[in-house]
């Protein structure tokens, strides 16, 4: 079977890590997969298969395959362009939920191709305001990057783990803003010390009035050594496909607090393996990982039970059940 990927480019990043374990997965099934990017656009991710540079997406510069799988909006328009009968649309998020064009976001899911989607919420959001229903394979993630093994040691103040995506980069959905009205709000009411570790993918965002530290790490293996490092993980999303940080912190043993994004239902529950808020709320959100700090009974549960959920949502089944419905499409296809 010959998979063509079109990507935008391939920078440091969730949804590019997604595409590149992919295309890794069909090769390591010995599919043939191609990756078609535009020239001079980052690939930041080691690929196992041929690339292809082009001058742009556009359908002319899309080769064929027996599946062309683009994941964004932008990237199906050439796609379905050049080859409609064998484009199968991969959904990490409901763009008209956020891009700036949501009317064109949405025709990208009403051409009736199949869509394979991270979440049972986000193929709900499809399913709703699209009328495509679409087959659920969830993410996962690599157990032998992100685990509890080496985990640090208690300590007087506690180490609250955050990933500050810059609102102005177009990130505002991610919440930002809110976790900073929580840190404050929480310094009022929280009488232990605490100090914020943020990652800082974009650039370095200010918290000022909190002890905080701030980090840019380059690999998998540098953010999973700072989830190891703190007594909470915290994610603020006001919407997500699936929210792959979350879980990869419960990978790694450390307790997560997060708003209720939609795809993170999907691995986790309220009380058992995280606490979970309502978006857009930084009192309730203080208040949570106030509980967190506090209580050495409810961190132990809630942890174990994160562990539980990544044991159960590893790299290594979602690449199995992708390259699955993958299969499956192309053979009901040629089939038919």
């Amino acid at each position: 079977m010959k998979v063509v990927i079109p990507v935008g480019a391939l920078h440091v990043g969730g949804g590019c890590r997604v595409l590149a374990q992919v295309a890794n997965a069909l090769v390591a099934k010995r599919h043939d997969v191609e990756v078609v990017i535009p020239q001079g656009m980052p690939i930041e991710y080691k690929l196992h298969c041929k690339v292809t540079q082009v001058p742009s997406l556009q359908k002319e510069y899309i080769p064929y395959g027996d599946v062309v799988l683009p994941n964004f909006y932008t990237t199906f328009a050439p796609a379905f362009a050049a080859w409609p009968e064998k484009c199968v649309r991969l959904s990490l998020g409901y763009e008209p939920y956020w891009v700036p064009d949501p009317d064109y976001a949405r025709w990208t899911y009403q051409q009736q191709v199949p869509v394979i989607s991270i979440s049972n919420w986000l193929a709900d959001q499809i399913q709703a305001n699209a009328g495509s229903p679409s087959q659920v394979v969830n993410l996962g993630v690599d157990r032998h990057v992100f685990h509890p093994k080496g985990r640090k040691k208690k300590r007087k103040r506690k180490v609250i783990l955050y990933i500050a995506r810059d609102p102005n980069a177009g990130y505002e959905l991610k919440g930002y803003t809110d976790f900073v009205a929580s840190m404050h709000i929480l310094k009022q009411i929280s009488k232990r010390k605490f100090t914020v570790y943020m990652i800082c993918p974009e650039r370095i965002l200010p918290l000022p009035g909190i002890a905080h530290r701030t980090f840019q790490p380059q690999t998998d293996d540098e953010i999973a050594t700072l989830y190891r490092a703190a007594d909470v993980f915290v994610s603020t999303s006001w919407f997500e496909g699936f929210a792959l940080p979350p879980l990869e912190a419960m990978a790694c043993g450390t307790p997560v607090v997060t708003t209720n994004s939609g795809g993170i239902l999907d691995f986790a529950e309220h009380h058992e393996s995280a606490l979970i808020t309502s978006p857009r709320a930084p009192e309730e959100l203080a208040y949570a990982v106030k509980r967190i700090l506090n209580s050495h009974h409810l961190r132990g549960h809630i942890l174990r039970g994160g562990l539980k959920s990544a044991r159960e949502h590893s790299q290594r089944r979602f690449e199995r059940r992708i390259v699955r419905a993958l299969e499956k499409i192309h053979r009901e296809r040629t089939s038919g």
